[in-house]
């Protein structure tokens, strides 16, 4: 089950959309909200034995610091207002620290959630630092004004890999909700023996955790699998897609696979991602 689900807050105008959402999960789950604000202090510079300079950094990292407490206060009454248990854990952290902090706190929660990655909202590399680095899966949100947090029609992105299976051990909570569970395997290339059967897997399994699943297999045609996916989301009018996240690491850079980019960054509707 569901039930602590972390947000991250940063006191900005998205803190509202990033809000409603969690709201709409933990009243679904009866759950307790863990809202994150990782208060960014300015990067120390130089080191050389100026005092003046050392003075105008510790006055810096000060007000800082004085700002993140009137933030810290302002997102506890926010919480209040959710009619749910919650907390703020707040930490003071310098930037380039923010992804591996954000996904050490994940660890400990159900559900991170955060909006998708798009322009300045949510930084790609706390979004990427969750995927990658907590062990636990991404709530990722579309910038709506009031996102629609449903689950009750669920397509899970299968294509036999590891990745994907943990997506769908995670998702389970979310699918025992679900009144349709669509199974989605997307071919694109020749239909080699062991891809003929791929899929039916993932079907047995769910029905085995009492979900009845179907099993849908689809073309892509041009090679773009992400835009096959996306379609195929929206002619079935889904709420919710359940996917993996592929990726690796390449001096301290996520390099992400281009179906896991392109569902991070365009999906129409809350992706639910694991690594």
């Amino acid at each position: 089950m569901i039930k602590d689900v972390m947000v991250w807050l940063d006191g900005g105008q998205a803190d509202e959309v990033r809000l409603a959402a969690v709201a709409d999960i933990a009243r679904r789950f009866e759950s307790q909200v863990i809202g994150l604000f990782l208060n960014p202090l300015p990067l120390p510079g130089p080191v050389d034995g100026d005092a003046a300079g050392a003075l105008a950094t510790a006055e810096l990292m000060e007000r800082a610091r004085q700002v993140g407490d009137k933030t810290e206060t302002k997102l506890a009454k926010r919480l209040q207002l959710l009619e749910r248990p919650a907390e703020i854990r707040r930490f003071d952290v310098l930037a380039n620290d923010i992804a591996n902090v954000a996904a050490r706190e994940a660890r400990s929660a159900d559900t991170f959630l955060a909006l998708r990655p798009n322009g300045s909202l949510d930084p790609e590399r706390l979004v990427e630092g969750v995927l990658f680095g907590s062990g636990r899966h991404l709530y990722l949100v579309p910038e709506a004004e009031r996102p629609n947090i449903a689950f009750d029609n669920v397509v899970i992105a299968w294509n036999g890999s590891r990745e994907s299976a943990r997506a769908l051990a995670e998702g389970m909570p979310f699918l025992h909700q679900a009144k349709e569970v669509t199974v989605v395997v997307i071919n694109d290339g020749p239909l080699a023996e062991d891809k003929a059967i791929l899929g039916t897997d993932a079907v047995h399994h769910l029905k085995h955790h009492g979900i009845d699943a179907v099993l849908h297999r689809a073309k892509s045609r041009n090679g773009d699998v992400a835009a096959k996916l996306i379609a195929e989301v929206q002619r079935r009018k889904a709420d919710l897609i359940v996917m993996g996240g592929y990726g690796h690491s390449r001096l301290r850079e996520w390099l992400l696979g281009g179906v896991t980019y392109s569902l991070m960054h365009e999906a129409p509707v809350p992706v639910l991602m694991a690594h």
